[in-house]
C-alpha cells in the first residue's frame, strides 16, 4: 500500500526508472537532491559587505484596510506602544496622506497634528530613543500636512514645533534640515499663516541666528531662502533690524556661492522701505550692482564657475528697487554702460519677469535727462521692435515708448 502511494509523487521519474528503482527510493533520492539545492540557494542569499542590503519596502509598511477604514487603522497603530507597529504606521502615512482628501480628514477628524507633535517632542526631548528613522518620517508628514491651510494653521499655532524646526536647521541635521525648511516655506507661503508667524518676533530672530551663525556659509537649503523672502516681503524693516542687510550685502560684495540667486532677491526685498533705501545709498549700491552687471566684460578667468551669474532677474530687481532716491539716480549718471547692460538683458527670450524689470529700470534711469537722451539715441529702435513675452511686459514697453517719444524738456 505504501509503495502504491509513493507512485503518486514524481510521476515522470517513476515512469522513466520504474525498472531500476522502487518508487520509495526514487522519492528519497529526489528529497535529498532538493535539500541540497535549497542549501545552495540560501548560501547565495548572503551578500558581501560591499553589496547593498535587500529592500525593506514591505517590512516597513503597515497592512492597509480598504476604503475609509484605512486612516482610522493607521492612526490607531500610530498610537501603539510597539515601536515596530508605530514605525510601519508612520511610514505608511507618509504615502497615504499624499491624497489631499485623506490629509484633510486626518487634520480635521483625527487631530493628527497634535498626536504627531506628542511623538515628535518625545524624541526631541530625549524621552524616547529613536530606533528607526522616526524623526525623518514625522517631518515628511508635517511637510505634507503644511500644504493644507488647516494643517498649516495647526502647525503654526504650536510654538514648540516652530522652536524645534529652527533648531534642526541651525544644527544642520542631515536630511532633516531640508525637510524642515520645506515645512517653514509651506507655512509662510500662505498669507494667513504668514501673519501668525510674524506675530511672534522670536521666529524671525531664530531665522536671523541661522544666517548669522556663519556668514560665509556657502549653501543653505533652497526652501529656507524662500522662507526668508516670504518674511522680508512683508516685513523688510524687521529684517533690517535683525542685520539681514549687512549679511546679504556681504554675500554680494564678496561674491559667495550663488550670490546672484536668492541672496540678491533677499537684498532687493530689503530695499522696499525707506531705511533700506538709505542703507543702499550709504554702501553705494548702484556701483555694487553695476560691477555685477559688468562682470561678463571683465577679464576671463577672474571668477570661479560658482561666481558667474546665470540668472540676472534678481540683480535687475535689486537695481529697480534701489533707484527710488535722488542720490541713487544721480549716482547712476556716472555709469554710462549701465543702461546698455539693462538693454541687452531686455531681449531675453525665456524670462518674462526679467524683461519686465528691465523695462521698468530703463524708465527709472530715464528720469535723469542725460540718461534719457542716451536711451533715445541708442535703444529706442530696439525697444520699439522688442517682442514681449507677456501682456504685463507689453504694457510696460508701450508706456516706456510713449514717455521716451515726448519732448525731453516736458516735465510730465
Amino acid at each position: 500500500m505504501w509503495e502504491q502511494l509513493e507512485k503518486y509523487r514524481n510521476h515522470f521519474l517513476q515512469l522513466e526508472v520504474k525498472d531500476v528503482l522502487k518508487p520509495s527510493s526514487i522519492n528519497s533520492q529526489q528529497n535529498s537532491e532538493w535539500t541540497k539545492q535549497l542549501v545552495k540557494r540560501d548560501i547565495s542569499k548572503f551578500m558581501p559587505d560591499h553589496c547593498t542590503s535587500s529592500s525593506t519596502y514591505f517590512e516597513d509598511r503597515a497592512k492597509l484596510a480598504y476604503g475609509w477604514f484605512a486612516l482610522p487603522k493607521l492612526m490607531k497603530e500610530m498610537d501603539s506602544d510597539n515601536r515596530q507597529t508605530h514605525w510601519r504606521a508612520v511610514v505608511s502615512l507618509t504615502e497615504f496622506l499624499l491624497n489631499p482628501l485623506n490629509a484633510q480628514r486626518a487634520i480635521t477628524e483625527m487631530d493628527i497634528v497634535r498626536k504627531l507633535k506628542n511623538a515628535f517632542m518625545k524624541i526631541r526631548l530625549k524621552h524616547h530613543a529613536e530606533e528607526y528613522r522616526e524623526m525623518e518620517m514625522y517631518l515628511r508628514i508635517y511637510s505634507i500636512i503644511s500644504r493644507n491651510l488647516n494643517g498649516a494653521e495647526n502647525i503654526a499655532n504650536r510654538k514648540c514645533l516652530r522652536v524645534e524646526f529652527y533648531k534642526i536647521i541651525k544644527n544642520q541635521e542631515y536630511l532633516k534640515d531640508d525637510l524642515t525648511s520645506q515645512i517653514l516655506r509651506n507655512l509662510t507661503g500662505n498669507p494667513k499663516v504668514l501673519g501668525i508667524i510674524l506675530e511672534d518676533p522670536e521666529n524671525f530672530a531664530a531665522l536671523a541666528a541661522i544666517f548669522k551663525k556663519d556668514p560665509c556659509r556657502l549653501h543653505y537649503p533652497m526652501h529656507l531662502w524662500h522662507h526668508l523672502c516670504h518674511l522680508l516681503e512683508v516685513a523688510p524693516e524687521q529684517g533690517l533690524e535683525l542685520g539681514f542687510f549687512e549679511l546679504m550685502h556681504y554675500r554680494i560684495l564678496h561674491r559667495l556661492f550663488d550670490y546672484w540667486d536668492m541672496a540678491t532677491k533677499a537684498f532687493a526685498l530689503l530695499l522696499c522701505c525707506a531705511e533700506g533705501q538709505r542703507r543702499f545709498d550709504a554702501v553705494d549700491g548702484v556701483k555694487l550692482l553695476f560691477d555685477t552687471l559688468d562682470q561678463p566684460c571683465e577679464r576671463p578667468g577672474v571668477f570661479v564657475p560658482c561666481q558667474k551669474v546665470h540668472n540676472w532677474e534678481y540683480t535687475i530687481l535689486a537695481l529697480l528697487n534701489g533707484l527710488h532716491s535722488k542720490r541713487a539716480l544721480w549716482r547712476s549718471r556716472e555709469f554710462t554702460p549701465l543702461s546698455c547692460h539693462v538693454g541687452r538683458l531686455m531681449g531675453t527670450e525665456t524670462n518674462p519677469r526679467l524683461q519686465l524689470y528691465c523695462l521698468k529700470v530703463l524708465r527709472e534711469l530715464g528720469v535723469m535727462p542725460c540718461t534719457k537722451r542716451y536711451i533715445i539715441g541708442n535703444w529706442l529702435e530696439e525697444i520699439t521692435q522688442l517682442f514681449c513675452l507677456d501682456a504685463e511686459a507689453e504694457c510696460a514697453r508701450d508706456s516706456l515708448l510713449d514717455w521716451l517719444r515726448r519732448d525731453i524738456a516736458d516735465s510730465s
